[in-house]
């Protein structure tokens, strides 16, 4: 539109300065003529005017269009950026999330677990101290629950003839068969059989055969392991260790006290 109201008006232009170039010399404008080409003149800067002040205007409202454009450009940035960060939030959320639900879900098959493995504790215990009462009352053995197993401790006196010796008497074999039909009954996971001794020195007329605590202390533990396996009791269910004479479970400065630490415990985990 500006281009060509400046065409027309350099045209106007053009055509007067050649008239005036060709015929200046030859003709003599009357009044009237020269009015009209003033006025065409003036007329012709008032347009020229006229286009200058609208492209002047248009330039000011493409300058703010523009500036606009850059403003709707850097909030459309900044928008996806914004977006993409929340995105990026919400993933982390998810994830976040999953991981809590598997630490619940874990920490409820964990929940779960012990309370079975109280129940079946309980259910072991009440089971042993009604089984064994007769066994108790004699102080034949002695039923004790420890860190969620069942602990069945039977003295030596019960099992063995001498405070040296790891052969089984009748009357200890007879209480492992019947421990052991009890055992059929709980059907345990795991069966430990722990062999101890006191602290008196080995009798000379034996070391050949223990030489040490820890050879009577395993010896016995054996002993018990084996008439447990020959009752029933599976043998990949069963485990023998020896503690000898470490670990004991009363002052070994008196004959009472050392007939307590030679002893034989059967640890249960039901």
């Amino acid at each position: 539109m500006v281009s060509s109201q400046m065409k027309r008006i350099l045209r106007v232009f053009l055509v007067i300065s050649m008239a005036s170039f060709f015929f200046g010399c030859a003709h003599r404008y009357s009044e009237e003529e020269y009015r009209a080409i003033t006025n065409d003149l003036s007329s012709c800067r008032q347009q020229l005017s006229a286009t200058q002040a609208e492209k002047a205007r248009l330039d000011a409202d493409l300058s703010v269009a523009k500036k606009k454009f850059e403003m709707n450009s850097s909030a459309m940035a900044a928008g996806s950026s914004e977006t993409q960060g929340l995105l990026d939030s919400n993933i982390e959320c998810m994830e976040e999330n999953r991981n809590l639900l598997k630490q619940i879900s874990r920490f409820k098959v964990i929940t779960q677990e012990r309370k079975d493995t109280q129940w079946r504790l309980n259910k072991a215990q009440e089971y042993l101290l009604s089984y064994l009462a007769t066994e108790r009352v004699n102080d034949q053995l002695y039923i004790i629950r420890s860190e969620g197993k069942v602990k069945i401790v039977i003295p030596q006196r019960v099992l063995f003839p001498a405070p040296a010796s790891a052969w089984l008497m009748p009357n200890g074999v007879s209480v492992i068969k019947k421990l052991a039909k009890g055992l059929d009954q709980l059907k345990p996971l795991y069966v430990e059989v722990a062999g101890y001794t006191d602290d008196a020195p080995i009798p000379r007329s034996i070391l050949k055969t223990y030489p040490t605590h820890w050879d009577l202390g395993n010896a016995r533990a054996v002993a018990v392991l084996l008439a447990l396996q020959g009752s029933g009791i599976k043998k990949d269910k069963l485990c023998a260790v020896s503690f000898g004479d470490t670990r004991p479970i009363s002052d070994s400065q008196s004959e009472e006290g050392r007939a307590m630490n030679r002893r034989v415990e059967i640890i249960i985990t039901p």
